[in-house]
């Protein structure tokens, strides 16, 4: 009671509305910083599937072998 006579609720509401800002700042840098995981994340996961062994190594012996064994 001694305290709503001391402090009107004018006084309280823009720390309130402080705070919701806050809040909001940090919800769009959380989810900015999560927008960013997840593009790196994306882009290490293709890196690293991008390698197809078969398509860099040989498949049997080529011409200049067949050559000097016929």
């Amino acid at each position: 009671m001694i305290w709503k006579s001391i402090v009107s609720p004018r006084e309280i509401a823009p720390a309130s509305v402080h705070r919701s800002a806050m809040s909001g700042l940090a919800r769009k840098t959380a989810e900015t910083v999560s927008d960013f995981a997840n593009v790196v994340h994306n882009l290490v996961l293709d890196v690293r599937d991008s390698f197809q062994p078969e398509l860099h190594y040989m498949h049997g012996p080529g011409p200049k072998w067949r050559a000097k064994h016929q």
